[in-house]
């Protein structure tokens, strides 16, 4: 398995890990509803960090950690993150 310490783009799929201990419960929530967060933003906001709504991210939550995966890369999941204040160096993009 290949990793990169970045965000996958341009790609059919792209998944990351995150471990729950790196994260505040209200980013939880957050990432667990990218899509309704999403939908409530104001537009600079959403041109701001590149965020579309295009496909949504499967996330699931098990032993400690927080995975999102996708086959299509069009939601800007990099951005959400950083958006809801999510250290780049807690976040393991696999592809």
């Amino acid at each position: 398995m290949k990793i990169r310490n970045g965000f996958v783009s341009n790609s059919s799929s792209s998944s990351f890990v995150i471990s729950t201990f790196n994260l505040l419960p209200k980013q939880i929530e957050f990432i667990n509803n990218h899509v309704e967060i999403c939908q409530k933003l104001d537009q600079d906001v959403k041109e701001k960090y590149d965020l579309r709504f295009d496909d949504s991210w499967e996330i699931t939550e098990k032993d400690g950690f927080l995975r999102g995966r996708t086959s299509m890369d069009n939601f800007n999941m990099h951005g959400f993150l950083e958006m809801i204040g999510v250290n780049d160096l807690y976040i393991q993009w696999e592809y």
